[in-house]
């Protein structure tokens, strides 16, 4: 049984979804559960379809989820091309966890347009959902847009929300982290290493050679 606590929403935070056309409408859709998003106002509703309970469960993985507008965040947000990046608005039971959070209830509130995004499709679907357009060149300036306006809790108030313990097994998670990304690195250092005097030997295997020209074989040692 987990230990995350349950808060009362509203809550903010960041999350993705795909863009879906079919005969001409199109709509955002969740990556992976949930279907198609309802359009105007309304609230996406979870669903738990392993349990008989209110999401988001203690004991389950249920609920709709979304980031903290960390910077960590933000850059996982606009990674990817094929991803609409946004902000959303949880009401209801929210389960808080170090990352992120799994809700109750959550409807889009604002969609972000950056780069490598089409800006009249963001539009277009904004006023479909009834949100705002957020724009962004970095990260950075998705933080910031939340940070203004007061969307979404910071490390700081998610270390307050969860607890000493929790920090102090999070400090530990992120230390043996370091360490088995130093360990990596150096295991990858080593293997090139080796692949690198493997190379050269292949290439230059000593002894007797014979070299063939138009003056016909000269033999080197």
């Amino acid at each position: 049984m987990n230990d995350e606590p349950l808060v009362p929403g509203p809550l903010y935070g960041l999350r993705t979804w795909i863009v879906v056309s079919e005969d001409g409408r199109e709509r955002l859709r969740s990556l992976h559960q949930g279907g198609e998003w309802p359009a105007g106002d309304g609230w996406l509703e979870a669903a738990c379809s392993t349990a008989e309970h209110q999401p988001p469960g203690r004991e389950c993985k249920c609920g709709i989820h979304a980031w903290h507008p960390t910077l960590k965040n933000a850059r996982r947000v606009l990674a990817s091309r094929r991803e609409l990046a946004g902000i959303v608005e949880a009401r209801g039971e929210v389960e808080v966890h170090e990352e992120g959070f799994r809700a109750e209830r959550v409807r889009p509130h604002a969609l972000v347009v950056s780069r490598n995004r089409n800006g009249k499709l963001v539009r277009r679907l904004a006023e479909l959902y009834d949100t705002q357009v957020v724009e962004v060149r970095r990260p950075e300036d998705l933080v910031a847009w939340c940070r203004e306006r007061a969307l979404g809790m910071d490390e700081r108030v998610v270390s307050e929300l969860l607890g000493p313990d929790w920090a102090e097994r999070s400090a530990r998670r992120k230390r043996t982290r370091r360490r088995n990304n130093i360990l990596r690195v150096a295991a990858a250092l080593a293997i090139s290493g080796i692949m690198v005097v493997l190379g050269t030997q292949l290439a230059d295997p000593g002894g007797p050679r014979t070299l063939h020209g138009r003056t016909g074989e000269i033999h080197t040692r």
